[in-house]
């Protein structure tokens, strides 16, 4: 894998999701999550070694430029990274279906569980927050995961248009041992 390729696009990814690009909502609704997106290309199609390690950077970076507690996305992205690594030889990765699948699931696990750990944090501060609040943020968090699982695949064809810049094999099969 190709560290200085990687920092680049998420790099990319970074300033793309701080300019709200293609969000269709002021409020919120309908954004693509392009950090998770890239931290789950990794996931799939990376060595596993490296594809952990690149999804932990992701996380952080998610936690440098956002607004909750420092080191909860790096370690949510890393927990949904390694049950991604886990479950890929017995999806077709290739498939759109399955990207599309499996983005939608790490981006709503992702948001759901940051949410709740900031709530509980809050809680155990002394500092509860009304259930409400919480139902308030379901359908954010519904329709960015929707939304950047219809995109992932897409995104995901344009870099493999970058071929060996990436720096991992573009030909995984069902079966390879990785």
């Amino acid at each position: 894998m190709r560290w200085l390729t990687f920092f680049l696009l998420l790099y990319f990814a970074t300033a793309l999701q701080a300019a709200h690009l293609a969000q269709w909502s002021e409020f919120g609704y309908f954004h693509i999550e392009y950090i998770l997106m890239l931290a789950v290309f990794y996931a799939l199609f990376a060595e596993k070694d490296s594809a952990l390690l690149a999804c932990f950077w992701c996380g952080l970076m998610y936690d440098l430029t956002g607004q909750s507690l420092v080191g909860l996305e790096a370690i949510l992205a890393g927990m949904i990274a390694l049950g991604i690594v886990r479950i890929r030889m017995h999806i077709f990765r290739t498939s759109v279906l399955g990207q599309m699948v499996i983005t939608f699931l790490a981006v709503l696990l992702f948001l759901a569980g940051r949410l709740l750990l900031e709530h509980l944090a809050l809680a155990l501060a002394g500092r509860p927050v009304p259930i409400i609040n919480l139902l308030a943020f379901t359908g954010i968090i519904l329709s960015s995961s929707l939304y950047t699982a219809a995109v992932a695949p897409w995104l995901f064809r344009a870099l493999f248009l970058l071929g060996d810049m990436l720096g991992f094999d573009m030909q995984h099969r069902r079966g390879m041992a990785r």
